[in-house]
């Protein structure tokens, strides 16, 4: 059987020590700040970023992997006689999988799955094929399995600010506030089966006390979470304590569950802007 390497988009987000420890290959997306563009994670990072937005107040772009860059990898690593497992970015957010897909009808034994979500939601999808392939699973299988799961990740995130989300157009419902009406910050969702987002709750009040009462409402019903992997994961200027707060939330609720904690990289800060705070899970 052909060794399989599990492949994945930079908006998976995860750690780089789990990337690496999990010999995972990552194809980042693009970065435009003005008319210059970065590779998410590559030569460009978060707070590039935010003090671009500071000192320009211009919000960021960002642009899908070409179907070049992956045909290239793909082509690397089937010559190579591997078979691949491809997670990619919401085809609802980005065209990035359609673009693997393009990429990957050239090629035998290159499976694409559609993550439809974000971030490091996305990343546990990716973390379950490595797991699969660590069952001895074949890659056809491995995608299988991975896309069964794809409807039971439940991600969702709480902002501080509307201005990224809204000026992004990512999550059309949030047009609706228009920048920080009457003090809302809203729980943003994302719907696994479509893959798009929209808003799940409106909380108003001091930022750390929503992030408390956003934190307590995902984990409120912890007997129907695969606490195997739970995610605490911010784009930056979150406190420590709050991140803390959720670590001691999850402990107290599970017991046993591994609590991952990772910062979300440029394509995602990009959209939802600093100070953001996700809990992200798979049912079971």
């Amino acid at each position: 059987m052909k060794k399989v390497i599990i492949t994945a988009d930079s908006t998976c987000d995860l750690p780089k020590d789990i990337i690496d420890e999990n010999n995972i290959i990552i194809t980042p997306l693009s970065v435009l700040l003005g008319d210059k563009s970065y590779h998410d994670g590559v030569d460009i990072f978060p707070n590039d970023i935010y003090d671009y937005v500071e000192k320009t107040g211009i919000l960021p772009k960002t642009a899908a992997v070409p179907p070049n860059d992956y045909s290239e990898l793909f082509e690397k690593l089937t010559n190579d006689g591997n078979a691949v497992v491809h997670i990619g970015l919401s085809s609802a957010i980005s065209s990035s999988y359609q673009n693997a897909c393009l990429a990957a009808s050239q090629f035998d034994d290159v499976y694409c799955v559609d993550s439809k979500n974000l971030c490091t939601a996305m990343g546990l999808l990716v973390l379950k094929a490595c797991d699969f392939r660590a069952k001895g699973f074949d890659a056809k299988k491995i995608a299988n399995r991975v896309n069964s799961l794809v409807p039971k990740v439940r991600a969702t995130f709480v902002l501080d600010n509307l201005e990224y989300l809204y000026k992004g157009g990512r999550c059309s419902s949030v047009a609706k506030f228009g920048a920080n009406v009457l003090g809302i910050k809203p729980s943003i969702a994302v719907d696994p089966k479509t893959g798009t987002m929209d808003v799940a709750k409106k909380y108003r009040g001091k930022i750390d006390a929503v992030y408390k009462q956003y934190i307590n409402d995902c984990l409120k019903d912890v007997s129907k979470i695969d606490t195997s992997r739970i995610v605490i994961a911010n784009s930056g200027g979150v406190s420590p304590e709050i991140i803390s707060f959720a670590r001691g939330v999850i402990e107290a609720k599970t017991k046993s569950a591994t609590i991952i904690t990772a910062d979300a990289m440029c394509t995602i800060s990009s959209h939802c802007g600093p100070k953001t705070l996700a809990i992200f899970y798979i049912r079971k």
